[in-house]
């Protein structure tokens, strides 16, 4: 939209936002980069509210709820039928075990790698603490860093000093205080050796599943998920990335593999068998409704792909009372006439009672006799190869990401009076996944690219925009060469 009208440029220009935004985040599919690190942006995003009282069980119970969706293997978010706990309750009931064992040498190995991890009471240790919270803040290092290096490869500024020096530093603390090797270490004899031990590993699995099982007065019943930071850090002043999307940006950034993956909003696979009735899990494994009148404050809804909203349109309007579809901007806008500035922060997603090692395991298969049987959790799929994952759940959401100060800046005058009388009637107004609810005068001194001074400033309230996921590989996929139960 900032040069031509065309269904193919004004698609382009979201294509545009997310490839810089992969980029940022380092999951564009390129060479160095997780080929099975996939970003998915919601459309549109959903206000937070910051304040809420973190220990209030409803709270707890609309926000874990709200994480433990499926994602379809997409780049614009897309929930599936079933939920993460749904899936994996699935394994946990329905799996079948290799006629396996450890040696006692192994078992030392692998005793040795949980006590360095854990401490007696199951907590994780003061060294593997310090090895998230350095990694968490590397990880905002290295988002600020590639998200100032895209800036400058598309006309921006060059990469200042402090930023590298910071990137350098975070990189120094997680490899000396963080305790990254010793950790990584201890972690790789975990997944190596742990299910080789199948029945105690197991056993384990199932029992901190139920310990972290919750339930409301009414009798609902869910996983607590939680986060790192914790939702009560969430809108703390340090650890976040500035990020701005502009007419160079739109003109020069080179496109993510991420957006070659397209799900097939399916939860069916090749073969017989594959459905996913999510009503047989509940049945299974009941779990009551919402609290009566529930309602926090979180307004969180889960991102199902809906056809009201379009990624042809940048920009546009929607009722949420309304089944119509949004409208969009009705005007062309011409070269450097918006520029979207906000500031964004890792949440990463804390499943307590899950192992997701077991996804990658071959040291399970389905038993004949469970609901699962011949369900495909993940056809596998990477981003570089731009092979796209099908399955009931073909991706891991591991990240959701938080957006704050949002602000799109205008000098075309046409734009802005169409998108204050959206407003002003009281519809909701999105650019691209960010949600804008206010509208003032631009602060004297804004500038867009062509150098124009901006004449209008939109801005949005803390919204998550999106997730980071692992694309898992084939799931279930046992070794056939081990011994399994006739």
């Amino acid at each position: 939209m900032f040069r031509s009208t065309t269904e193919q440029d004004e698609k382009a220009e979201f294509v545009q936002l997310y490839s810089k935004m992969a980029q940022s985040l380092a999951v564009s599919g390129v060479v160095g980069q997780n080929p099975s690190g996939l970003l998915a942006i919601q459309l549109p995003g959903v206000v937070v509210k910051p304040g809420l009282d973190p220990k209030d069980p409803e709270t707890e119970y609309y926000v874990s709820n709200f994480l433990n969706l499926t994602l379809e293997c997409d780049y614009v978010a897309t929930s599936k039928a079933a939920s993460v706990s749904d899936v994996y309750k699935l394994i946990l009931d329905g799996k079948e075990l290799p006629l396996i064992d450890l040696s006692s040498a192994e078992k030392e190995k692998l005793k040795l790698a949980r006590d360095y991890l854990l401490d007696a009471g199951g907590n994780p240790s003061p060294a593997y603490v310090a090895y998230d919270d350095y990694a968490y803040r590397f990880y905002t290092a290295q988002d600020t860093l590639d998200t100032a290096q895209a800036t400058h490869d598309n006309g921006g500024p060059p990469v200042s000093e402090a930023i590298r020096d910071a990137y350098t530093q975070a990189s120094t603390d997680w490899q000396t205080k963080g305790h990254k090797n010793d950790i990584e270490n201890a972690l790789a004899v975990v997944e190596q050796l742990e299910g080789r031990d199948p029945f105690p590993y197991w056993h384990s699995l199932a029992k901190l599943y139920g310990e972290h099982t919750r339930a409301l007065p009414n009798g609902s019943r869910f996983q607590s998920v939680t986060s790192f930071p914790l939702y009560e850090h969430w809108f703390n002043q340090d650890l976040w990335t500035p990020f701005s999307f502009d007419e160079n940006d739109f003109l020069r950034q080179r496109r993510s593999g991420g957006t070659g993956m397209r799900g097939s909003a399916c939860c069916c696979c090749q073969g017989g068998h594959q459905y996913f009735d999510a009503g047989l899990v509940s049945r299974s494994h009941p779990v009551g409704g919402p609290p009566s009148g529930f309602g926090p404050g979180f307004h969180l809804s889960r991102p199902v792909r809906s056809p009201r909203h379009n990624i042809s349109d940048i920009i546009a309007a929607w009722r949420d009372a309304s089944p119509d579809t949004e409208e969009p901007l009705p005007h062309a806008y011409s070269q450097g006439a918006t520029k979207l500035e906000c500031s964004f922060k890792r949440i990463n997603i804390m499943r307590p009672w899950m192992d997701a090692n077991v996804f990658y395991s071959r040291l399970w298969r389905w038993s004949p006799q469970s609901i699962g049987w011949g369900i495909t959790v993940s056809t596998g799929g990477n981003v570089a190869g731009n092979h796209t994952a099908s399955g009931v759940m073909p991706v891991l959401p591991m990240t959701a990401l938080l957006a704050k100060d949002v602000k799109v800046s205008m000098a075309s005058s046409p734009v802005a009076d169409w998108t204050q009388r959206q407003l002003a009637a009281g519809k909701r107004l999105r650019y691209g996944p960010f949600i804008l609810d206010s509208v003032a005068s631009a602060p004297a001194g804004t500038r867009l690219s062509s150098g124009a001074p901006a004449e209008f400033q939109f801005s949005g309230a803390p919204q998550i925009f999106g997730y980071i996921s692992t694309i898992f590989p084939e799931c279930p996929n046992p070794d056939l060469t081990l011994p399994w139960p006739s």
